[in-house]
């Protein structure tokens, strides 16, 4: 019998144990691992994740190396299961919910080394890891959450050929069940925070062809306390550093203050993690401006089938606008509201490009690039516009529009709108008509005679009509889990 035969004999039979006990109904699988160091409280973080979140268990791996000659890595009472217990009450991890290396090895070889001789770290053992967690979670319960606490790194030697490649099938087998929860942290210089730590542990997973669904990153103690407002910019700028250095945009990203008191910790993991994983149960939708005319074309787009609605006094919040990005800017409207309110939020920008003035104003249009303060009123602004268009020779312009649509889940849609057009000279000389958007007073599409302003509503739906087929897509798609 060859080689080749052998070898696919086994897997068969690990596969076939497998699909008997693979998850059906939906249930999730998040596999905790931290970089660039095993401890890094990964056991503290799923002890507050078993608190807030209901319907959940967990197990946890430890490497062949921290395993003695009896297959035993540390006495219960200073383990991690000790600390799930401690803020658990009524629940205990026993070592039904542990798998050691050395446990590992020895059970696989007892049941498949006999009538094996070609076996291999991967994909034999691989397979046969994946089988014993699948194992275990069904002998607890079968919990729709299941926390897989991974000891060491991903990039261990005792780890990487093992738990990598059964990663990298279930992100491309069962994508819906595998979390992949990155645990990292920031660095401070007094002044800044610094994110190439939190970069390069997402470059790991990359690098061996997997994505973070979640990146945890840990304050580290000297940085001071936080407003909430300030630590959503904290994750933008990992969000932004992330997609920059890897290309990877990912938007849940959690960054945990330094906790002496675990009491608080657990508070605030609810607050930020529970709404990634509770579908929303309403249709309210926040639209990320304080600007009438913005919300006013969202309420045509919308209105009829959902409650949207501006944000509340209390909830503003005072988000940067960059001057480069249309996209970063839209993005970083949308979520900072979702992650504030706990609904699905919309956030737009949009550059306008004037194309004899070499693409002014640009992208912060209601600056003008930064010739304007920030609290110019809308009449100033219609006056310096004027001021600026009145020696044109040629009026061609267009407006680039990007909108952002984020839920509290941390998914989200991206819609791109580029509208090539000329400004109106005759209606270039007009007083300032007190349109909340005064640019859209001069403006003419070049397969439309008229402004926005003048266009009724119907007209507005018609012709954006495929932006609110995305928007109402995407909504129906969160309100739907």
């Amino acid at each position: 019998m060859s080689e080749v035969y052998e070898n696919q004999k086994t897997l068969r039979q690990l596969r076939s144990q497998i699909e008997d006990l693979k998850p059906v109904d939906g249930e999730k699988f998040y596999f905790i691992n931290s970089y660039p160091h095993s401890d890094m409280g990964k056991g503290t973080l799923i002890t507050q994740l078993l608190n807030i979140v209901e319907g959940s268990d967990a197990m946890k791996f430890d490497g062949l190396l921290n395993t003695d000659d009896c297959g035993i890595h540390a006495r219960s009472d200073i383990d991690d299961f000790a600390v799930y217990s401690q803020f658990n009450p009524g629940k205990k991890w026993l070592t039904e919910h542990y798998l050691t290396g050395g446990d590992l090895w020895r059970d696989f070889l007892s049941e498949f080394g006999a009538a094996e001789n070609h076996l291999q770290i991967n994909p034999h053992l691989s397979v046969y890891l994946e089988l014993r967690i699948l194992r275990i979670w069904n002998q607890i319960g079968r919990p729709k959450h299941f926390f897989i606490e991974i000891g060491g790194t991903l990039l261990d030697p005792e780890v990487c050929p093992i738990f990598v490649p059964l990663l990298q099938r279930w992100s491309e087998r069962m994508p819906n069940n595998i979390r992949i929860v990155l645990l990292s942290e920031l660095a401070y210089d007094g002044i800044h925070i610094k994110t190439k730590t939190i970069q390069d542990a997402v470059k790991m997973l990359r690098s061996q062809q997997l994505n973070p669904w979640l990146v945890v990153a840990r304050d580290v103690e000297d940085i001071e306390d936080v407003k909430f407002d300030d630590r959503l910019e904290f994750e933008r700028i990992i969000s932004n550093k992330i997609f920059d250095s890897t290309g990877v945009r990912l938007l849940r990203v959690i960054s945990v203050p330094f906790f002496n008191d675990l009491t608080k910790y657990t508070k605030y993991m609810k607050e930020r993690f529970l709404p990634l994983i509770v579908p929303v149960d309403n249709k309210d939708i926040l639209i990320a401006t304080g600007n009438t005319s913005k919300f006013d074309d969202f309420r045509i787009y919308i209105g009829d089938e959902y409650n949207i609605r501006m944000p509340q006094t209390t909830e503003k919040i005072q988000i940067p606008e960059g001057v480069t990005s249309i996209e970063d800017n839209a993005i970083a409207k949308a979520r900072a509201y979702s992650v504030k309110t706990g609904q699905i939020a919309i956030g737009d920008d949009t550059g306008f490009f004037i194309k004899e003035l070499y693409g002014e104003p640009g992208v912060a249009l209601r600056r003008w690039g930064g010739e304007l303060p920030e609290e110019v009123s809308q009449e100033e602004f219609w006056r310096f516009f004027q001021k600026k268009t009145e020696n044109l020779k040629n009026y061609d312009a267009y407006f680039d529009q990007c909108i952002a649509i984020v839920a509290p889940s941390g998914d989200y849609k991206v819609i791109h709108n580029k509208t090539e057009g000329y400004l109106n000279r005759e209606k270039l000389k007009l007083p300032y008509n007190g349109s909340a958007y005064p640019i859209g007073a001069a403006f003419e599409a070049s397969v439309r005679a008229k402004t926005w302003d003048e266009m009724t509503d119907k007209e507005k739906r018609e012709f954006d009509s495929w932006i609110i087929v995305e928007l109402k897509k995407f909504i129906d798609r969160e309100l739907s889990k």
